[in-house]
């Protein structure tokens, strides 16, 4: 009977960890896109302007710990933050062109991968925002690019680093 029990116990437990696998792995799955979907909605004037917070989970799981099944809803993540910016095709654009310079120019994957893309996520959005503020041009657009830029880089400095910790 003690045979038996621990036959079944072990059993058990491998099945449980096999679930627990499964699980994990959907939640890997599925995080990017809650996180860009969320970034987007959670809107706040002044942490989250326009829902710009959404570009990171976008840029870094395109990027950097890249995900095939991930391109659709970084399109359409870029798609709504034109709508919360009000630009057409502007974000939208801008990523299929970092897209491509990425896959099309094997040179730029080294550069890419340093320090996590901080430099280049830093120069994207660095790019991006002077754009925007420049079309606009106001005291008060070039303030609000401003903070954008250090809100974003911040925020993808942190991301990377939690990302780290899932190497």
């Amino acid at each position: 009977s003690w045979f038996v029990f621990t036959t079944w116990a072990n059993t058990n437990h491998e099945h449980e960890h096999e679930t627990m696998n499964e699980i994990k792995k959907l939640l890997n799955i599925l995080f990017p896109f809650a996180a860009t979907i969320l970034l987007w909605r959670m809107v706040v004037p002044v942490l989250n302007p326009a829902g710009i917070l959404a570009i990171v989970p976008i840029m870094y799981y395109s990027f950097i710990r890249t995900r095939p099944e991930f391109l659709p809803m970084a399109i359409l993540g870029c798609f709504l933050l034109d709508y919360n910016f009000g630009t057409m095709f502007f974000w939208t654009s801008l990523f299929c062109i970092a897209y491509a310079i990425n896959y099309l120019q094997t040179a730029t994957r080294p550069i890419i991968e340093i320090a996590d893309g901080q430099l280049v996520f830093a120069c994207f959005i660095g790019l991006s925002l002077f754009m925007l503020g420049i079309w606009v041009f106001s005291w008060v657009a070039i303030g609000t690019a401003i903070w954008m830029f250090i809100i974003t880089n911040i925020f993808y400095f942190a991301w990377t680093k939690l990302g780290d910790n899932g190497r």
